[in-house]
């Protein structure tokens, strides 16, 4: 197992900065954005719901 903290922290910024886009009604930034997100998550084992988890968007 493998700790993820430090990439975690660092995809809940990012995930801050798409919600910003979000917010501003930047769409199709945001998109790019949350794809982005997603794909890094992907190589270090996380999930879009895992990062909402982090950022208290989910329980």
């Amino acid at each position: 197992m493998t700790n993820s903290t430090p990439n975690l922290i660092v995809w809940m910024a990012e995930h801050q900065k798409y919600l910003d886009l979000v917010e501003a009604g930047a769409v199709e930034e945001a998109a790019a954005l949350k794809q982005e997100i997603e794909e890094g998550l992907e190589w270090v084992g996380l999930t879009w719901a895992d990062l909402e988890f982090a950022t208290g968007q989910k329980k």
